[in-house]
């Protein structure tokens, strides 16, 4: 019988000290969410200036038409005169 109540005692610590951690994470989370919002948004900006330069680029091996990319709001489509 000694052996399950040192058993149950240190169950019952080793429950308690993840309980812990686990508390203590899902306090930092919310901060650690915020804190990266900001480089989400920089890194979306330069992917997508990425992508309006590669469709210019795209294009202008095609000859077929230009992409105008100076707009910021996308690119969009120049036919040739």
């Amino acid at each position: 019988m000694n052996g399950m109540a040192g058993l149950g005692v240190f169950l019952s610590v080793a429950l308690f000290l993840l309980g812990l951690v686990v508390a203590i994470l899902w306090i930092c989370m919310p901060f650690a969410i915020f804190g990266t919002k900001p480089l989400l948004r920089e890194l979306i900006a330069e992917q997508r200036k990425t992508n309006q330069y590669l469709a210019a680029v795209a294009a202008a091996d095609r000859g077929k038409a230009t992409f105008d990319v100076s707009a910021g709001g996308g690119a969009r489509r120049v036919e040739p005169t």
